[in-house]
């Protein structure tokens, strides 16, 4: 009884908030721990995961929804293969061999910019603390990242390419100035709307985001 009323009283503030229960849940903004596990390298004998990242592929993912983990190829690949005993997927170059070891990587939705430009929102700044926090201690032995924007479909491809690079760059920036993150284990590259989350709608939100990838992993 006591938890029904609980349930319908939280449903009454959201209406009265215009905030949906469901809603915070998604918006919960990643702990340094959970930054930390998932950009951890990728286990040795893992497969190549593409296309939309997935909670729970590589152990110790987070089960936070705003953090996906997944792993990408060191390098081009070819149309990735699947290992019919075990349901595995594995990429193989384009001789045949199979691809070198891929790399950790995660995409934050909780980091978001204001439209049309480079500059963070005031919301984005507990993510970018516990970023540079994991950055600083739960990865202090990984060596290198590359911090990746993506837009959607929105304009030019030039302009979204140059936006999107922008954008990387503020958050590489925060990172160095506010975080005392070194600057040398921080690239950045704008991927514009060349890499869309939902190829189906290019025009959706989740096409806009920051992805992080340990490249020395």
């Amino acid at each position: 009884m006591n938890g029904r009323i609980e349930l319908m009283m939280l449903g009454c503030l959201a209406l009265i908030t215009g905030a949906s229960p469901l809603l915070a849940a998604e918006t919960a903004v990643p702990t340094e721990q959970d930054i930390g596990a998932a950009l951890r390298p990728v286990p040795k004998g893992l497969g190549v995961h593409q296309g939309l990242p997935t909670l729970g592929a590589i152990p110790g993912a987070n089960e936070n929804p705003n953090l996906h983990r997944t792993s990408l190829p060191s390098e081009a690949t070819a149309p990735a293969q699947v290992n019919r005993k075990n349901g595995a997927t594995a990429a193989a170059t384009s001789n045949g061999r199979p691809s070198p070891q891929p790399r950790a990587a995660i995409t934050f939705n909780t980091i978001q910019f204001s439209f049309g430009s480079a500059e963070l929102t005031p919301e984005s700044s507990e993510t970018l603390r516990n970023l540079g926090n994991a950055l600083n201690h739960e990865l202090e032995g990984e060596r290198s990242f590359v911090i990746e924007g993506h837009t959607d479909r929105t304009g030019t491809r030039a302009y979204n390419n140059e936006l999107s690079r922008q954008r990387a760059d503020a958050v590489k920036n925060y990172l160095v100035r506010e975080m005392a993150v070194s600057v040398d284990r921080l690239q950045v590259v704008g991927k514009g709307f060349s890499e869309p989350v939902d190829s189906r709608n290019p025009y959706a939100a989740e096409n806009r985001r920051v992805v992080v990838i340990n490249s020395g992993s």
